[in-house]
């Protein structure tokens, strides 16, 4: 829904700051607010519902942690539409991109291929995924201080299994293992879509 919410109404907007009825601020913030609802606030209840359907961690600091880091990756994932949709004013090109990025995105971001096995050649792109940060923050609240127990019918050659071993399993090493630099990096990601999303429908003529 956030990539056509300024594409739609691209027209309305230019006629109505020529009328002087209200500038770009309060509908900047009126849209993505009202946005937030099915792109945020949804998604993230059902983030809560499955926290303790898959038997994660089982502590108030580390749910309500989760629950932060669920939130800011939604809503960085929806500041990426957001931008967008205020940067490319055709809805059907838009549409067509969002998919592809979002593969992009999500391939970069660790679910697939460890961070420290990345191709050289797209290394560096894996730091402008909003996904990167989420699923780092996410695997350190999960397994950081744990100590993993193996049952009778694991092949496992080294049980218990340190938390930290599982955390560098994912190329999460170095100044990187730090759960609020990942969160702080989701906050930057978001507060900078959100600031080009604002200087693009400012230049909106």
């Amino acid at each position: 829904s956030s990539l056509v919410i300024f594409t739609s109404e691209r027209h309305l907007l230019s006629r109505e700051r020529a009328k002087k009825l209200y500038s770009v601020l309060p509908y900047f913030m009126a849209m993505t607010a009202s946005d937030m609802v099915n792109s945020v606030i949804l998604p993230t209840i059902y983030g809560v519902i499955c926290y303790w359907t898959c038997n994660l961690r089982r502590s108030a600091d580390s749910f309500f942690t989760f629950v932060l880091v669920f939130y800011l990756t939604v809503s960085a994932a929806q500041s990426t539409g957001l931008f967008l949709s205020a940067a490319l004013k055709n809805t059907a090109i838009s549409l067509m991109l969002a998919p592809l990025i979002t593969i992009c995105l999500f391939i970069l971001g660790g679910f697939y291929i460890p961070f420290n096995i990345l191709n050289p050649a797209l290394n560096w792109a894996s730091w402008l995924s909003m996904a990167r940060y989420g699923f780092s923050a996410l695997i350190i609240n999960e397994y950081q201080g744990r100590i993993i127990e193996c049952d009778a019918t694991s092949k496992a050659t080294s049980c218990p299994l340190p938390g930290s071993e599982v955390i560098a399993s994912f190329g999460i090493v170095g100044a990187w293992e730090s759960l609020w630099l990942n969160v702080a990096m989701l906050a930057v990601v978001q507060v900078a879509l959100r600031l080009v999303t604002y200087l693009l429908l400012l230049r909106n003529k």
